[in-house]
């Protein structure tokens, strides 16, 4: 039995790549809240995606555990990078109101 190799190409970005992002001009505001607008959408795509895989097992409709657990594992990924961000911003944010004007 021949066991394919695993690509890249097949799995979705969790961010988008900078040629996306350059469309309005690097350093621009416009490309952070794209990026992050980007990076929800994904995230809610895979968790969809997890929920699906999860009923269709659930019901019958699939036998492939793998394939759902590999959903699963993205979806979790992609919240835990989401949650990550909020940490990460919330983070700079406090920092910005500790500054003295």
């Amino acid at each position: 039995m021949a066991i394919s190799p695993v690509s890249l190409v097949a799995a979705q970005p969790a961010i988008a790549d900078s040629s996306s992002l350059s469309a309005t001009g690097s350093g621009t505001s416009a490309g952070f809240p794209r990026m992050l607008q980007q990076v929800l959408d994904n995230a809610g795509q895979s968790h969809a995606g997890a929920e699906a895989a999860v009923r269709d097992l659930a019901l019958g409709n699939t036998d492939n555990l793998h394939n759902v657990m590999l959903q699963m594992a993205q979806a979790d990924l992609s919240f835990r990078l989401v949650l990550e961000i909020r940490n990460r911003l919330t983070e700079a944010y406090q920092e910005i109101m500790k500054m003295q004007v």
